[in-house]
């Protein structure tokens, strides 16, 4: 799945969360393999600066908070 279809299905709000937080997890996938770093080097990162852990997000706040910060790096 590309990048843009997995970003448009992590940001619509009417799938369940879950769902949501598979796209963000593909999404992921492709911002690492862009910066040269694992996923989960990118997890780490993202988890310092935000306090999210991606593999289990609270709430949808928490998902959108780490998906735009790992988004613009």
């Amino acid at each position: 799945m590309s990048h843009n279809s997995s970003r448009s299905k992590a940001l619509n709000s009417e799938l369940p969360l879950n769902q949501r937080a598979s796209h963000v997890r593909s999404c992921a996938n492709h911002v690492s393999a862009r910066l040269g770093i694992t996923r989960e080097e990118l997890f780490k990162i993202t988890m310092k600066a935000t306090g999210v852990d991606l593999n289990k997000p609270e709430s949808e706040s928490d998902l959108m908070k780490a998906f735009s910060y790992f988004e613009q790096l």
